[in-house]
């Protein structure tokens, strides 16, 4: 089991520059939201998260007007341990991830809407 979800995280990430859109939720991503934007649906909205490459914290704003019940960020180590996960609230529009568990390397961060991954991207810490 663990070697196969590492094995999708990898594939994921280098595969997902050559796909044009991927359909998730009923939606296409176009080639300018996903440069814009974790994830864009037509009822969610999730930014990456910034400043990447980061020291001491992340942001992430987000919106959603979907009456879904969870939606995560859930990060990962390279090696596909989960590291930590935060909730995104419908009534909240950004959330401050602190990242003192992390030490310095690049590590993965995942959307998880309703359970199911839609967005998986990299995340540099660098400490001091």
């Amino acid at each position: 089991m663990f070697f196969y979800r590492n094995f999708f995280l990898l594939a994921f990430i280098f595969l997902l520059p050559f796909c044009e859109g991927n359909a998730v939720f009923g939606q296409t991503n176009t080639k300018l939201s996903a440069d814009t934007y974790l994830f864009s649906g037509d009822r969610i909205l999730v930014s990456h998260v910034y400043p990447n490459p980061s020291s001491d914290f992340v942001d992430v704003d987000f919106l959603i007007s979907a009456p879904y019940k969870e939606v995560k960020l859930v990060f990962y180590n390279i090696l596909g341990q989960q590291m930590k996960d935060v909730l995104l609230e419908r009534d909240q529009k950004s959330v401050r991830i602190f990242l003192r568990e992390f030490s310095s390397g690049m590590y993965l961060y995942q959307l998880e809407i309703e359970g199911r991954s839609v967005a998986t991207k990299k995340l540099i810490i660098r400490k001091n």
